[in-house]
């Protein structure tokens, strides 16, 4: 028997199954748009957020979301704004839509920032604690009158001419740093280099070297730097990597290294005589293989 219809309730259910189909990113709850904004890269926020709708745009101004400014890449920083833009102006609008100057936590500057640009973030990131700085041009005097005015820093990233510089070591060994990283240089990082900085950084948890180095230099990490959980040595060219350094890096949560090259992936061939390492099979030897597939079908 069939049942008659109640079109109210009909109205009711379609009105329900409405509602629930029309809310959008914009009905949110706040705390959960805030934690899924607060994960996302500093070059997504600034593409735009802020101009989707008023409560994302609410969202975006909490600190929480701007503890890291990653502004390393700066074309994409350029495309982002869609126009030529400087470090000052894109400090000032990131500043002053946020008005996140205290609870900025750590900054990549990018690769021409100069003095004057890190005086300033000085003045108005007072709680920095990480502070990226690619430019090897700035002067170790002028270096030095910036950083006394960061009181936080515990993590610092520079050229590796200030990295092993005695002068700046020395002075930094006041900030009590436990992170630190070196950017890729041609010069070669030594054993006396090694020593240098383990003095001066006694209390490192995270180091970063991705530059050139030598297995003396690696042993010397390993053995002087006794609170060290995180070690990066990624940049080496040479094979340096022996079962001593394998067995001293086993403490480490993290060990980046190039097991590739020193565990023979990286392979010379033998058959045609180059003396190149490469990641693949030489072309000699695929050729060689396709004939003997081709003669024994």
């Amino acid at each position: 028997m069939n049942r008659p219809i109640n079109p109210n309730s009909t109205a009711v259910t379609s009105t329900s199954a409405s509602s629930r189909l029309s809310k959008g990113w914009n009905d949110l709850n706040p705390d959960l748009l805030l934690s899924i904004l607060s994960r996302l890269s500093t070059l997504d926020l600034i593409a735009g957020v802020y101009a989707v709708c008023s409560s994302w745009r609410s969202a975006a101004r909490d600190p929480v979301c701007w503890r890291i400014l990653d502004l390393s890449d700066w074309d994409a920083v350029n495309a982002r704004f869609r126009a030529l833009v400087s470090f000052p102006q894109v400090l000032n609008r990131i500043l002053a839509f946020s008005r996140a100057g205290a609870s900025v936590e750590k900054l990549y500057l990018p690769p021409f920032a100069d003095v004057q640009d890190l005086i300033s973030v000085a003045d108005r990131l007072p709680n920095l604690i990480y502070l990226s700085l690619p430019n090897p041009e700035i002067q170790e005097d002028e270096f030095f009158l910036a950083l006394k005015k960061f009181r936080f820093l515990t993590g610092l990233a520079v050229d590796q001419n200030f990295g092993t510089s005695v002068n700046l070591l020395s002075f930094l060994q006041y900030h009590c740093l436990t992170e630190f990283k070196l950017f890729e240089h041609e010069a070669r990082l030594e054993h006396h280099h090694a020593m240098i900085m383990c003095h001066y950084l006694p209390n490192l948890k995270k180091l970063e070297i991705p530059v050139r180095l030598s297995r003396q230099a690696i042993l010397t990490f390993l053995e002087e730097l006794h609170g060290l959980e995180y070690l990066d040595i990624s940049g080496y060219q040479d094979s340096v990597i022996n079962n001593e350094i394998l067995e001293k890096a086993s403490r480490l949560k993290v060990f980046v290294w190039h097991s590739g090259r020193d565990l023979g992936e990286f392979v010379v061939c033998s058959n045609c005589g180059g003396n190149e390492s490469v990641a693949e099979p030489c072309q000699c030897v695929l050729e060689e293989k396709i004939m003997e597939w081709l003669a024994n079908p």
